[in-house]
């Protein structure tokens, strides 16, 4: 229980940070996507269903809060969260680098997934441009954010698998 409540606060802080603190602070007129890195490092920490209830929930606060067609982000952040998730068994939780790449790789299928079913499907073809204006600007600001982010949301997740160990310990 208190593993979801966790959950659940960091994705509304993450939320609340993406588009209010960091759209003040815009780099290039782009902010970071905050929900992805938190759902890319809960899917390299803890594995692929975590890391698709957390791209779950993401995609749906987003969707219920912006509005637009249902299922649309869910199914981006889901996908994105069980990709982060299969690399959990395969590298070591401790190597700041890969959650970054991760995220980086992850930021660009989410802009190219956006591009197609935003733009291109409406006969809006410049990807050159898009990628240089929107695409890797979010991609080099959230990869910065994503060491930070990661770094903090590893020492919460030690923190509660400690508490989760002793809480264990005391039921036998």
């Amino acid at each position: 229980m208190k593993r979801f409540l966790f959950i659940v606060a960091v994705v509304l802080l993450g939320f609340l940070l993406q588009n209010n603190v960091f759209a003040l602070i815009s780099f290039v007129r782009t902010t970071p996507n905050i929900l992805l890195v938190i759902t890319c490092s809960f899917g390299f920490i803890r594995g692929r269903r975590e890391g698709m209830f957390v791209g779950l929930f993401s995609g749906l606060l987003i969707e219920c809060v912006f509005g637009g067609t249902m299922g649309f982000y869910m199914l981006i952040y889901v996908y994105l969260g069980y990709f982060s998730g299969i690399w959990h068994k395969y590298f070591d939780v401790e190597n700041i680098i890969m959650p970054s790449l991760l995220c980086g790789i992850s930021d660009l299928i989410y802009g190219l997934y956006i591009f197609v079913v935003r733009f291109a499907l409406r006969n809006r073809l410049d990807l050159g441009f898009y990628f240089r204006t929107i695409i890797l600007p979010e991609v080099l600001y959230t990869v910065v954010i994503a060491l930070l982010v990661f770094g903090i949301l590893l020492m919460a997740n030690r923190k509660l698998e400690q508490l989760e160990k002793r809480r264990a310990a005391k039921f036998v």
